[in-house]
């Protein structure tokens, strides 16, 4: 955690810097230790995955729920890097349609864990 604080206090201070030359070479800048701080995230998500098969095998569940919430997850994630992005270059309109989309796609990913909520239901009371 220390490395992604390091890096993320190196970018503010390196993209202050360059946005008092020119606003676009802050923002440039800003948005690599963005990407970079993410990708050094995306390498510990294999750590994630095993804890969540371990669990899944522990406890028997299916599978495919485990998967659709790594979906969920890893659509939340990007939707919010993606919106941060946006909102930093000053275009909110844009960050909140990539909100209201990414919102979308998780509720569209969930839709057979709803299925078999609702069968599950009818299952009891019929």
């Amino acid at each position: 955690m220390l490395k992604v604080v390091l890096i993320g206090f190196t970018a503010v201070f390196l993209a202050l810097l360059a946005g008092n030359i020119k606003k676009e070479y802050g923002f440039i800048i800003a948005a690599c230790g963005a990407l970079i701080i993410f990708s050094y995230g995306i390498t510990k998500i294999s750590v994630i995955v095993e804890e969540v098969n371990s669990f899944e095998k522990s406890i028997g569940l299916d599978g495919e729920y485990i998967a659709i919430l790594l979906k969920m997850v890893g659509i939340a994630y990007m939707t919010q890097f993606a919106v941060s992005l946006c909102r930093d270059a000053g275009h909110g309109a844009i960050a909140s349609q990539i909100g209201f989309a990414g919102k979308i796609s998780m509720l569209i990913v969930s839709i057979p864990v709803l299925k078999a909520l609702v069968r599950t239901i009818g299952e009891l009371f019929g």
